[in-house]
């Protein structure tokens, strides 16, 4: 069986080169913190994507395009779609497509409309969001989302994360972080003592 990831991947480009637009994608959440360098364990596999359009035309494009994957998957996947949550408490408040596969042979992967400037600034920033394999999200951008979140596993990414940036990415985090409001959370994250994994044990420093 192939990858799903791979899978998916060709599916979105079979969609949009069906209705002639571009498509943005990246791979964000714990997949994308270990594709950057940093140990750690994470249960499903989510993406970040927007479909790059002149025009309004998809007003839906999150249900239009979980209907595209229920004509291209088996029987064996289930493709749920959620809109974005109208609870101001929600953080994220993205819409969201969920494939999962009923045998569970592979992990759940979940697909997250962009939904904010900054995150479409990021697909942007990329140097291959647009087509070819999917790669991690940038950093920077990364650690905004885990901001926005704010659970105690994105907080210890954060510092990981932060730990391994250049300074000119650095940079761009405080910027980002003051720009969704979230700079005194990233202040407070970073002045906490930082977890890292090495050599299979837990060590603080």
């Amino acid at each position: 069986m192939r990858c799903l990831l791979q899978i998916v991947t060709e599916y979105i480009d079979n969609f949009a080169e069906e209705n002639n637009i571009q498509r943005l994608a990246a791979i964000i959440g714990g997949e994308a913190v270990i594709m950057h360098g940093i140990p750690r364990t994470t249960i499903d596999l989510d993406i970040l994507f927007y479909y790059n359009q002149e025009t309004n035309y998809y007003d839906n494009i999150c249900k239009r395009l979980a209907s595209f994957f229920k004509e291209k998957f088996s029987d064996d996947f289930e493709i749920t779609h959620f809109e974005a949550s109208k609870d101001p408490f929600d953080p994220l408040r993205h819409d969201l497509i969920v494939v999962k596969d009923k045998n569970n042979r592979v992990r759940k992967l979940d697909i997250l409309i962009a939904n904010y400037k900054w995150e479409l600034e990021g697909l942007l920033s990329m140097e291959s969001s647009h087509s070819g394999p999917l790669i991690p999200y940038p950093k920077p951008y990364l650690i905004a989302m885990k901001l926005m979140a704010g659970g105690l596993q994105d907080e210890e990414d954060i510092k990981n994360l932060f730990f391994i940036m250049s300074n000119s990415e650095k940079e761009k985090t405080y910027a980002l972080a003051k720009q969704i409001k979230r700079d005194k959370n990233l202040n407070r994250i970073l002045s906490s003592k930082r977890k890292y994994i090495r050599d299979d044990h837990l060590e603080e420093l």
